[in-house]
């Protein structure tokens, strides 16, 4: 009996600036007693306003579109081989990406959906994402969508997955999950409530080609579970980020009973998180954090704020925080918003650790008694945008740090954020605010079993074969080993694309192998970059070998002005002369690379002119460009050592030792006598007389003067044709001046002064309004001043 609930239509939608507004829902949780300190802070509900990051569309960029994911479906067809399949997509071999395609024959269902933060090497990147074109083109194969629990690292790439999948696939979660899913799915307009369908534990349910059944496990986030998957072929168990908490937070204990239960079901495949395998012991349990925290908020009664930090989606740690708060008299106020992202999440389940209406606002915490008063923020990772890192560098409108203050750092560092997370804890402690941290404080604990718990589970399970999952390939082989130190011998390592074949041990003639779990497949997967707004693309479409080498060897621009000497004929060349040469000047700049003083710039500068004046005159732009990029780049690795990336830019300018070239004005630009100066360079309308009034410093001279000669002729030409000798007039006297060769234009000025003044004298020995209309025709057609 299938016992899926399809969620509820949510209420009316309005859209206003860019959020999408949800009415208001009731408060589930218990009306909280005020503790004082402050003024009376006005209650309401959560916000649920979701903040629009795309239109469905302009996020994915490449990643539904990548060419050459493989022809064909890795493995052997589905009537062939081992009947069950697992392709990990990601998160095998690296920490994050979790995303996993678990079928029968060529029948699939993807389990999560997640995203890998990067690290220091993927400059200007913020997610990467699994291969969702190889997902888009194998869409008819996956038949549902599975969500273990709602870390980013399970769900943070649905916006591209979902995209990539038929429009009517399912999507499966618990409650909680789902409505993590549900917010991120709005932010890019991807929801639909009619696809997503919520599971109780316990509760077996048709999910593609298997009958599946949620189980409970304890971790860091609240509705975690883990998934059977039944069919003829066998049975497969996936843990999905647990541990073994005997007194969790919320209740909700570890569901050992069911474990054992499994072990005498018999369980053909069991895939089992792997992130801790190499800590020995136990984990601790939430309960000692929530007693840690409680020692110390009243270790610090009437000395200031407590300000703590740690993971938003860890609202287990919020309850713990929550109750240490209320024990030492004070309110909590939130600075970040991933904090109310997943307390509004948890409230609509029912599963908030505290009332949203009761939190001081951020904008009453600096008025609000410090004694009463705790601010738990966002950033326990260095983040550069997050709170508490703008708060150590001053830069936080939100939250300043007070020497009176103590920071409770109650997380985890993640490998890879060392440096940046101690250089933030540095800055704070400068600013003279208690810092308390590290593994003796008690103030955090994993999330993921250690070496003791996975060992039990692998001991009341009993699986006939076993695939370590979720973790670097080191942590992988050891969890793998650990198997085999238990009696379970048919254990397996594989990588992120390679496609299991497994099938019940019961059945092993049938598929003819001692051990039916091998590597039957191969997928090329690509792995996909975001920058945190609309970019997606491959590595290469992102420029990330690029931008390495920017980062490590910085960047050379040039331009290059190219001037050409004058043609000249190849007999005006004696034997002892030899061809022209170009001559180039080259204007320069450097970013990120050590100049040593400005010796740098003057080495760069002689290579790249040598380089362009050894070019023979004709040389083309191209020629030109590349051997000024290849100067430059030898220079560079010369000088320092280092390869920069070098963008060489030529054009061509006019030489200023060649004589100024004259056109001759053509006769259909000239009418009634009047001439245009339309020489190079002209920049401006040309006046009545020829003279271009705005023409440019070095040609505008040189047109007015064309300019009115070529009136002139053309009014000789006309009384020729009239059968009279042409008279001398002042035109043709200026006519013959302007033929003579010009050295060089005026400026600009003289230029402009010249084209008026003739004019205005001329202006000044008839009337104002035969002025004003120009030159006037006599009968014989010659032109009268």
């Amino acid at each position: 009996m299938q016992t899926v609930h399809p969620l509820r239509a949510p209420a009316p939608f309005v859209c206003d600036a860019g959020y999408i507004g949800k009415t208001r829902r009731p408060n589930l949780c218990a009306r909280a007693e005020q503790t004082g300190g402050g003024p009376r802070q006005r209650r309401s509900g959560p916000s649920t306003r979701v903040r629009l990051r795309g239109n469905g569309t302009d996020h994915l960029g490449s990643s539904l579109t990548l060419p050459g994911t493989g022809a064909s479906f890795p493995g052997p067809p589905g009537t062939e081989g081992p009947p069950l399949r697992v392709l990990p997509i990601g998160g095998l071999g690296e920490i994050g990406m979790n995303c996993m395609l678990i079928g029968v024959g060529d029948r699939y269902i993807l389990l999560d959906a997640g995203l890998m933060f990067p690290d220091v090497t993927d400059l200007g990147m913020a997610k990467l994402l699994p291969d969702t074109s190889f997902l888009a083109k194998w869409k008819d194969k996956i038949e549902a969508v599975f969500i273990t629990h709602g870390h980013e690292d399970h769900i943070g790439a649905l916006p591209w997955v979902i995209p990539a999948l038929d429009p009517n696939t399912p999507i499966f979660a618990p409650g909680f999950p789902m409505r993590l899913v549900e917010r991120r799915l709005k932010e890019y307009k991807l929801w639909n409530p009619a696809r997503a369908h919520t599971v109780a534990i316990r509760r077996p349910f048709q999910c593609g080609p298997f009958q599946a059944e949620a189980f409970r496990v304890t971790h860091s986030i609240p509705d975690c579970c883990g998934l059977v998957l039944r069919c003829d072929a066998g049975t497969i168990v996936h843990s999905g980020d647990w541990k073994i908490d005997e007194t969790p937070i919320d209740g909700e204990c570890f569901d050992r009973d069911f474990f054992e239960q499994l072990g005498k079901e018999g369980v053909t495949l069991f895939m089992s998180d792997s992130t801790n395998v190499l800590s020995a012991g136990r984990t601790q349990s939430e309960a000692v954090v929530e007693k840690a925290l409680m020692e110390r908020m009243l270790d610090h009664e009437n000395k200031g704020r407590i300000i703590t930090t740690q993971f938003a989606s860890n609202l287990h740690r919020l309850t713990s925080v929550k109750r240490a708060a209320d024990a030492a008299g004070r309110r909590i106020c939130f600075v970040g918003q991933a904090l109310h992202t997943y307390l509004e999440a948890a409230h609509q389940e029912g599963r908030a650790p505290l009332d949203p209406g009761l939190l001081v606002s951020h904008t009453q915490a600096e008025e609000w008694d410090p004694s009463k008063l705790v601010i738990v923020t966002t950033g326990s990772q260095g983040e550069p945008r997050a709170a508490l890192s703008k708060a150590a560098a001053k830069a936080s409108p939100l939250l300043q740090l007070r020497p009176e203050d103590l920071l409770l750092y109650s997380a985890k560092v993640i490998p890879g954020n060392d440096q940046k997370v101690m250089s933030m804890m540095n800055a704070i402690a400068g600013l003279g605010t208690q810092v308390i941290m590290g593994s003796g404080t008690n103030l955090h604990t994993s999330g993921h079993a250690y070496r003791d718990e996975l060992e039990e589970v692998l001991r009341l399970i009993k699986p006939q074969h076993f695939l370590p999952v979720h973790g670097e390939y080191a942590f992988l082989c050891a969890h793998a080993q650990l198997a085999r130190d238990n009696g379970i011998q048919h254990t397996l390592v594989v990588r992120n694309g390679q496609m299991v074949g497994v099938g019940d041990r019961r059945n092993r003639a049938e598929y003819g192998t001692p051990t039916s779990l091998s590597v039957v497949g191969q997928a090329a997967l690509t792995t996909f970059y975001n920058d945190g707004d609309k970019g997606t693309g491959s590595a290469e479409e992102m420029g990330l070998a690029m931008r390495q080498q920017l980062a490590n060897d910085g960047i050379i621009i040039a331009a290059v002005d190219v001037q050409r000497p004058a043609q000249r004929e190849p007999r005006d060349l004696t034997q002892d002369q030899e061809a022209p040469r170009l001559r180039g000047r080259v204007r320069l700049t450097t970013r990120a690379m050590w100049q040593d003083g400005k010796r740098l710039l003057r080495v760069l500068h002689a290579a790249a002119e040598r380089a362009v004046c050894a070019l023979p005159a004709h040389a083309p732009l191209g020629d030109v460009e590349r051997a000024a990029r290849g100067a430059l780049a030898v220079a560079a690795r010369n000088f320092n050592n280092r390869c920069p990336e070098v963008v060489v830019i030529a054009h061509e300018v006019p030489d200023p030792d060649r004589p100024t070239q004259q056109r001759s004005v053509p006769q259909g630009l000239l009418r009634n006598g009047r001439g245009a100066g339309a020489g190079p360079g002209a920049g401006a309308a040309p006046t009545a007389r020829g003279g271009g009034a705005g023409a440019s410093r070095t040609g505008g001279a040189a047109a007015a003067r064309v300019g009115e000669a070529s009136a002139a002729r053309i009014g000789e030409a006309s009384a020729a044709r009239a059968g009279e000798a042409p008279a001398p007039t002042a035109q043709g006297l200026k006519a013959a001046a302007a033929t003579a060769p010009v050295k060089q234009a005026p400026p600009l000025a003289d230029a402009k002064a010249g084209a008026a003044k003739p004019a205005q004298q001329r202006r000044r020995g008839r009337p104002k309004s035969q002025a004003a209309k120009g030159p006037k025709e006599e009968k014989d057609g010659r032109a009268r001043p």
